[in-house]
């Protein structure tokens, strides 16, 4: 199976999807939950609040990274 992207914009809620295996766990870091199949592989992650909380964030990451290595250079 290849991987797969939703969006729920009523929700705010992005899901990635990695594989069709069937869930056993799942584990909350912040605003992103991951669930895991029976043999500790990752099978999906769940993104909250991507419009206010992750893409905000990934923006500055990237732009930090972005800075570093104009200054390298």
């Amino acid at each position: 199976m290849k991987g797969k992207i939703r969006y729920d914009k009523d929700v705010d809620i992005a899901m990635l999807i990695l594989s069709d295996k069937k869930l056993a766990y799942e584990t909350e870091m912040d605003d992103v939950i991951v669930g895991f199949s029976e043999d500790d592989e990752p099978i999906w992650l769940e993104i909250l609040n991507v419009s206010s909380g992750f893409l905000p964030g990934l923006n500055r990451v990237v732009e930090h990274a972005m800075a570093v290595e104009a200054s390298v250079t």
